[in-house]
């Protein structure tokens, strides 16, 4: 369910999603991956994660574990209702009991606005290199 959440667009079968199931289930296991989800009439219609990263002290910060917010999805049908914010409000006091205190996530200009009103601010100083993904040619 979650890897659909994350990957609407590709059939259930499809190789990035099939990879992302057995990760976050492998993450799970391990207790890094925290996940919680929103139903109505039996369905779900919402989700959330939150993934623990073992990061190590910085100066700002002597935990050595951040959080990632990621995979905040609300059924198309029953968005703008306030599930994703329940769904991130749940995940914020998850990170809090747990002594987290740097949290970062992605998010599309759709979904920026609440993001903001959770205190969440754009950090504009990460570099990202990628390298092509070896393939079994």
């Amino acid at each position: 369910m979650i890897a659909r959440h994350r990957y609407p667009e590709l059939d259930a079968d499809h190789e990035a999603g099939t990879a992302y199931a057995a990760w976050v289930t492998r993450a799970m296991d391990q207790d890094l991956y925290l996940g919680w989800v929103a139903e109505s009439a039996g369905e779900v219609v919402g989700g959330a994660g939150l993934m623990l990263l073992e990061w190590g002290p910085t100066r700002n910060d002597p935990s050595p574990w951040r959080g990632r917010i990621v995979n905040v999805y609300t059924a198309p049908a029953v968005r703008r209702q306030g599930i994703a914010r329940l769904l991130l409000a749940h995940a914020l006091q998850e990170a809090r009991q747990r002594g987290l205190h740097t949290l970062s996530l992605g998010t599309t200009e759709q979904a920026r606005g609440l993001y903001e009103q959770a205190g969440f601010r754009p950090s504009g100083s990460e570099l990202v290199r990628r390298t092509p993904a070896l393939t079994s040619d």
